[in-house]
């Protein structure tokens, strides 16, 4: 029994983006602690126009969330015991393996992504996105890889 995926052909799952409202700020972000700056976001909605939905700006990603922002990052164990990361970057992925723990390519998918980046049969997949996974149940890391491909732009 094969799980192809990130090849394509799963139906993926939708990912639903909530939106946060922000709470009633005091008249002044200062008042309650004098000599203190508000932080960017309070500072953010004291500063808004009257009858204007207050503007905060999005937090700093931290350096790691950056580095695998738009890119899928697995490393995998080859077979002579050394490791090899490579960076997807648009799906298919195209990588094939049976529904097992360690996850193992048996087959690459002409065309795809991973054949491009040059995986090959027999890899072990240990990280994704700087994870450890070695050890994770085979259901993890799989939706990991699964949640994480369908972020990707398609070809």
């Amino acid at each position: 029994m094969g799980a192809a995926c990130c090849s394509g052909d799963d139906s993926g799952e939708k990912i639903v983006n909530s939106e946060v409202k922000a709470c009633e700020e005091p008249e002044s972000a200062d008042q309650d602690f004098p000599g203190m700056q508000a932080p960017p976001a309070v500072a953010a909605t004291a500063q808004a126009p009257e009858g204007s939905p207050p503007r905060v700006e999005a937090p700093a990603r931290a350096p790691q969330e950056e580095a695998y922002a738009t890119r899928l990052v697995i490393e995998f164990l080859l077979p002579d015991g050394t490791k090899e990361s490579k960076a997807f970057v648009r799906r298919p992925l195209g990588l094939d393996f049976n529904k097992s723990n360690p996850i193992t390519m048996k087959r690459i998918q002409p065309g795809t992504h991973g054949e491009e980046l040059g995986v090959q049969l027999g890899w072990q997949v240990v990280g994704v996105n700087g994870e450890d996974v070695a050890t994770k149940e085979f259901d993890y890391t799989y939706n990991r890889l699964r949640l994480l491909s369908t972020q990707l732009p398609q070809s």
